[in-house]
């Protein structure tokens, strides 16, 4: 036993003695037949306080020796044995007391004892449900950032996790979608067939579906949007219950991007076609056109005249067709500096003015009075505005009006053109930027024409879009950097 223990045990231990010898020395002045020896019951109780269980005995046996020689000692005015049965008869209650103080005392130790194993069990587990529940939010703050949607299903096919980047992916929020099937979000026709797959993932643990091996799967949007997604799927099992847990990207921008890669090779390969049939036919083109002008001049009659005439046309359209094929594929360098766009117009709406009239078609401006400059290339605006205009005077074959606005806005120049005519149907909208698409009868457009103008519109850095509705005419709006002198 150590130093601090026994002296713990004194100070303990001090009061107890100190008021028992108090007790024995009042017993030894007092007469025989007075109880103060019952007076050991206070110190008897006091052992309560004992951090050692058998401390109550230990004292029940000191006042029991120092209640025999009290009654010993003490002055003899009544029959001994009297005093002697009432001396016994307290010390057996002394030691039946004992004895409950002491079961008292090892219920409280044992109280103690599980209270302190409950208290640190409930610590454990109170430190397990922090850090179960830091992991959980650790984990879930992973999930709701990633970048593709994250998708976790239980044995039938039921959402039970459905992260942010889902909510963006499908248009819908979380709370719609737990506890709908997966069905919800592929289309009808591909349903039956997914929920066979990933019942036999379920039954074999094996798929197909691994990130960046998957051919393109279908989604579908809250709104009947289908979109190409990838899906990576992989089971889990939590507490004993199968889940799966699914990663889907969208594949829209890698789609769109593809795409505009496979329209850039075209446009390279008609770069080299173009180039290759400017040499081969231009100049074979040009010995046709020459022979037809020399017989046009030579001969009076009209039959033949008509004939070579419609040599002269179709080769001037070849010729056209050529150069836009030129311009499309091999365009010259820009040359850029501030320019009048409302001049380029005009100037170009007067080369027009005689087909205007013919086709009985009203032009109306709307030039803004301080428009200022744009900068651009005088030639390409030009093209852009012819392109403009003999589209709409094809689309009014019956006559319309033509509106050509000019103004300043949102710190560009907008240019818009509309036309009365047909309209475009709007699944015809989308591709009329497309080479070689083209609405007009077989050999009255090549379908390069607004191709040029959107090349040469983002070239200059500016933006075109077109509005139209079938029966009620087409508008098409142009949005071109302003001239800054310092650019």
């Amino acid at each position: 036993m150590n130093p601090p223990l026994n002296k713990a045990i004194l100070n303990e231990a001090g009061p107890v003695l100190f008021l028992t010898f108090g007790i024995f020395v009042l017993d030894l002045l007092t007469p025989l037949q007075w109880a103060d020896w019952l007076l050991y019951f206070i110190p008897l109780v006091l052992t309560l306080q004992s951090r050692r269980e058998r401390d109550p005995y230990f004292f029940a046996a000191l006042a029991t020796f120092l209640t025999a020689v009290g009654g010993y000692f003490s002055p003899d005015d009544v029959e001994p044995l009297v005093a002697l049965f009432n001396r016994c008869l307290g010390m057996a209650v002394m030691w039946t007391f004992t004895w409950f103080i002491v079961r008292q005392k090892k219920a409280r130790a044992q109280l103690a004892g599980a209270e302190a194993s409950l208290a640190g069990a409930i610590h454990r587990e109170s430190q397990a449900s922090r850090e179960l529940l830091v992991s959980n939010l650790r984990l879930h703050g992973i999930v709701q950032s990633a970048m593709d949607a994250i998708l976790t299903l239980n044995d039938q096919q039921h959402v039970l996790l459905f992260n942010e980047a889902a909510e963006r992916m499908f248009g819908c929020t979380a709370r719609e979608a737990i506890g709908q099937p997966l069905d919800r979000f592929i289309p009808h026709r591909f349903r039956e067939a997914h929920r066979q797959h990933i019942q036999g993932f379920g039954r074999s643990g094996v798929t197909n579906r691994k990130m960046g091996a998957l051919g393109t799967v279908t989604g579908l949007k809250a709104d009947g949007e289908e979109f190409p997604v990838e899906a990576s799927i992989s089971q889990i099992a939590v507490e004993g219950k199968k889940l799966y847990a699914v990663i889907l990207r969208d594949l829209t921008e890698r789609k769109r991007m593809e795409e505009q890669l496979r329209r850039t090779e075209r446009v390279a390969e008609l770069g080299t076609l173009a180039s290759g049939m400017a040499h081969e036919i231009g100049t074979p083109m040009n010995v046709i056109l020459g022979r037809a002008e020399y017989l046009m001049q030579r001969t009076q009659e009209e039959p033949l005249k008509k004939g070579l005439q419609t040599i002269i046309s179709q080769v001037e359209r070849i010729t056209r067709v050529m150069n836009q094929l030129l311009a499309f594929a091999r365009r010259k360098p820009v040359e850029r500096r501030a320019l009048d766009l409302r001049k380029t117009i005009e100037d170009n709406l007067e080369i027009f003015e005689d087909r205007l009239v013919r086709h009985r078609i009203i032009v109306e401006r709307s030039f803004a009075a301080s428009c200022p400059p744009v900068f651009a290339d005088a030639d390409q605006m030009s093209q852009v505005a012819i392109n403009l205009v003999m589209n709409a005077i094809h689309a009014m074959p019956d006559g319309g009006t033509l509106q050509v606005g000019v103004s300043p806005h949102g710190g560009m120049v907008r240019l818009t053109v509309t036309d009365t005519g047909h309209g475009i149907p709007q699944d015809v909208v989308a591709k009329i930027f497309d080479p070689f698409f083209t609405t007009k009868e077989f050999g009255k457009g090549t379908g390069l024409g607004l191709t040029v103008v959107k090349g040469i519109i983002e070239d200059h850095n500016g933006t075109i879009a077109v509005e139209s509705e079938t029966g009620k005419g087409t508008t098409f709006t142009i949005h071109l950097p302003v001239y800054q002198p310092n650019s």
